[in-house]
């Protein structure tokens, strides 16, 4: 009996899954991308938090002097989180290179450096009535300011846009540039059905007025992730305005992967950290339902040890799952232009389930994680 109902409680959780995922694939196919304007343009600070970043920030800074935007109408900001290499350095001579175009921050030493604080002081400093977030590790093509900001229209107060990992030959990197734009369509087809709760820093705009009437990260910031979602649930909660993603290929941000299993792992489990922090309580159920779909499935391997009606119950609902992933996975691979990954997502499917009961289980259970040579707890 008992086995019944968890069998049954557990095949429920995987059909609120697939019915989740084929909604926001429907979603995503729903949205457009507002062109570029070429009048009445706002002022933009773009702003960029880097610690320890010496080997991407150049590329990155070179990619936003590149903009078709027009150079009179955006600055960066570099912030420097209390590096220990040669970000700094790097950062000053592009500010030297471009003056009045690149201004470098400092995080002083001594006080508490997260991310969040980086962005808070950028924001601080930022002239630009729309602030535009990346990262020191990514490149942005040259349409970048010019589309994010083309989608300020209306009552729009925060716009997310697309992220792309850039991967090489090795099947981990496919593997996380695939699992990317599977979150990343997810994220966009929720903004699309008007229940907003994912967006990547890495590629995120918003309204600098919008920024302080909700306090920025204030109430969030011990938090040490949570510089992107907890912002937007904040946004969200004040009902300042509305939430946009940018579907427009001009707008494409492009990372980097992690380099090994350890950097992999940091990073992971530093993303899963800030989901018990979320404002969002529908957020929450939500990924604790999802979260148990995934368990249902080495559970009914279990069991059908015990009775094979559960190893065709297994069978259903990974044949389920697969069929769910498909269309999201294959409308965004198209609008990425990353078709040929699609080839991974039979491993991606087989890997993912005890990847995400781990990922789940060390995010949640970690107390402190290292990430870029700063302890975080």
């Amino acid at each position: 009996m008992l086995m019944e109902l968890t069998a049954a409680v557990l095949a429920a959780c995987v059909l609120y899954y697939a019915g989740y995922v084929v909604l926001r694939a429907w979603g995503f196919g729903r949205l457009v991308c507002h062109p570029p304007r070429e009048v009445l343009l706002p002022s933009v600070s773009v702003i960029v938090p880097a610690r320890n970043e010496a080997e991407h920030l150049a590329a990155c800074l070179h990619s936003l002097m590149q903009q078709s935007y027009p150079a009179h109408l955006y600055e960066v900001l570099v912030v420097n989180d209390q590096s220990t290499d040669a970000t700094p350095g790097i950062a000053r001579v592009f500010s030297v290179r471009h003056p009045g175009r690149i201004r470098v921050l400092d995080l002083p030493a001594g006080l508490p450096g997260s991310k969040k604080a980086a962005v808070s002081a950028g924001v601080s400093q930022a002239a630009g009535a729309i602030i535009l977030q990346t990262d020191a590790d990514c490149i942005v093509p040259p349409g970048w300011i010019a589309s994010m900001a083309a989608q300020f229209q209306g009552r729009t107060v925060l716009v997310s846009g697309p992220v792309l990992a850039a991967a090489g030959p090795h099947w981990m990197e496919q593997l996380q540039s695939l699992e990317l734009i599977g979150l990343t369509a997810l994220g966009a087809g929720s903004i699309a059905l008007g229940r907003p709760n994912l967006c990547n820093g890495a590629n995120l705009a918003y309204l600098k007025s919008v920024f302080e009437a909700v306090g920025g990260f204030e109430g969030v910031d011990h938090f040490a992730s949570g510089d992107d979602e907890l912002l937007l649930q904040k946004i969200v909660r004040s009902q300042a305005g509305a939430v946009r993603f940018a579907r427009c290929r001009s707008a494409i941000v492009q990372t980097a992967v992690q380099p090994g299993w350890k950097q992999l792992k940091a990073q992971r489990i530093r993303w899963v950290s800030k989901a018990r922090h979320y404002l969002q309580r529908g957020v929450n159920l939500t990924q604790a339902v999802s979260y148990l779909a995934f368990w249902a499935f080495p559970v009914l391997a279990i069991f059908s040890l015990a009775d094979a009606r559960y190893g065709v119950l297994l069978a259903e609902l990974l044949l389920l799952k697969a069929a769910a992933d498909l269309p999201l996975m294959y409308r965004s691979a198209a609008f990425f232009h990353k078709l040929p990954l699609l080839r991974m997502l039979p491993l991606l499917e087989l890997v993912y389930i005890p990847y995400v009961i781990w990922v789940g289980l060390a995010g949640n259970l970690a107390r402190s994680y290292d990430w870029k040579g700063r302890m975080v707890q």
